[in-house]
């Protein structure tokens, strides 16, 4: 390395200004605000969905216990249940799977990804 170099380097920094710092932690703090009141909305967003879901598997467990009721003979209650239930619990258990998957080949895209450019 050439000595003009080495006393570049050397050189001179520049000072830090107080009043950028300032702002720079002003706008941390205001990202941080909108950041966490992004997160709460999805979260009362994430509740609102669940809910719905919930209450569209009581409905079409009602429906078909009513249908089986009348059909087959079967009780009502114990055929909501189980119906609300299945209904419920199947489709969610597909999603988590899925997300699951995605993540997975996610992770090997990016594993992927970097050992390329390593």
């Amino acid at each position: 390395m050439s000595r003009r170099r080495r006393r570049g380097r050397k050189g001179a920094r520049a000072k830090t200004n107080p009043k950028l710092l300032r702002s720079d932690r002003e706008a941390a703090a205001r990202a941080q605000e909108v950041t966490q009141r992004a997160i709460r909305r999805l979260d009362l967003f994430e509740w609102l969905v669940w809910g719905v879901g919930a209450s569209m598997a009581l409905t079409a467990g009602a429906g078909i216990a009513w249908m089986m009721g009348v059909a087959a003979g079967w009780s009502f209650r114990p055929t909501w249940l189980v119906f609300s239930m299945l209904l419920f619990v199947i489709p969610g258990g597909v999603a988590i799977i899925q997300m699951r998957k995605d993540e997975r080949g996610y992770d090997s895209r990016m594993k992927n990804w970097m050992s390329k450019d390593g």
